[in-house]
């Protein structure tokens, strides 16, 4: 963006239609960083909200996986940050008075507005953000650093069922959140089997580190039983929300084991109780993110691993065409990324 010119920004005005045009400069309040956009993440819920499946106010400027570099800073601000840093932008905005807030679990906020969603995201040349949601990644490169937010939804759905050295895991479903749970639970030592439809994710998957693949789930318990020994998986991350998906996983979990939802969707799902009482298993539903430094540290530690998630790249201008294409090749799209500059 030159001196004095009005940025650019790609606005979401109605289902399915995006209008990239010179916007007002935003205003940065008392407390919140001017960044220069530099990539931003395609996530599904931005695919979401472009087909309307996603219940959000229109007119927004999506895109909350975001990294940039910051061009001003509150004027009381005394944090580590300068102008120039390069930063990774958590996007959940919390209330800090809700009870899930008062526990430590603002993740989960009852009146979260995020950034992307309900406020200004980053699909535009300039945003401002809350200083606190802006956390350093001087040791990432730009698209790495944007995919820091995916990363940290797979990291949660990691430590959520506390995923140790050693254990064996089964991830289901392969997509980006999917194959960054392979990055987390490999980073922690843990050995991973995981399962999707389409083969191109599954050799992802291998070169990310996992030790099995499967195609679909229909065999799933056979090569589940194989691989345990007949024990069953201590860990089961399902990252895809589809009910038989899901139901699958209390399958294959092993007795007193720990099961990670979390894929989203609005599929009602069938369980026999009797599976949970007599496996005494441990359920966590993982939302979000809580640990948003701790995944820039892991985006650190593989760079490389994280890279190699990014499929498509698409420019400002081309943001419309770039939700449309991910919304419409799931089966080729990884992870779609915007470069703004």
């Amino acid at each position: 963006m030159s001196g004095g010119a009005m940025p650019l920004a790609a606005t979401t005005t109605a289902l399915r239609t995006v209008t990239v045009a010179p916007a007002s400069p935003p205003r940065a309040g008392p407390d919140e960083a001017l960044l220069e956009v530099d990539r931003v993440g395609i996530c599904g819920t931005d695919l979401h909200i472009w087909d309307g499946s996603y219940a959000t106010t229109l007119p927004v400027v999506q895109g909350h996986e975001i990294s940039g570099t910051v061009a001003a800073l509150p004027d009381a601000y005394a944090g580590m940050l300068s102008v120039g840093d390069r930063v990774a932008v958590e996007p959940v905005v919390a209330c800090g008075s809700c009870y899930p807030c008062r526990i430590g679990r603002r993740n989960t906020c009852r009146s979260m507005d995020a950034v992307g969603v309900h406020r200004p995201g980053g699909f535009q040349e300039r945003v401002a953000v809350p200083v606190g949601n802006c956390h350093a990644a001087t040791g990432l490169d730009a698209d790495v650093a944007a995919l820091a937010e995916t990363l940290s939804v797979s990291l949660r759905a990691v430590t959520r069922p506390d995923v140790r050295s050693g254990e064996q895991v089964v991830v289901l479903g392969a997509g980006p959140i999917g194959l960054g749970v392979v990055v987390a639970a490999r980073d922690a030592g843990a050995r991973i089997l995981i399962a999707d439809l389409h083969e191109s994710r599954l050799d992802l998957a291998r070169a990310l580190g996992a030790e099995e693949t499967v195609r679909g789930v229909d065999e799933l318990p056979e090569r589940v039983d194989a691989w345990t020994d007949g024990e069953g998986a201590p860990v089961v991350v399902e990252a895809t929300g589809a009910a038989p998906v899901v139901e699958r996983a209390f399958d294959v979990v092993a007795t007193a084991g720990r099961i990670s939802l979390v894929g989203v969707s609005e599929q009602a799902v069938g369980l026999n109780m009797r599976t949970f009482t007599a496996k005494e298993l441990d359920v966590y539903g993982s939302r979000s993110t809580l640990d948003f430094p701790g995944a820039v540290a892991l985006a650190e530690r593989r760079q490389a691993d994280v890279r190699s998630l990014i499929s498509h790249t698409f420019g400002l201008d081309e943001v419309g065409d770039a939700l449309a294409f991910a919304h419409d090749n799931p089966q080729s799209v990884v992870k779609a990324v915007i470069a703004i500059r």
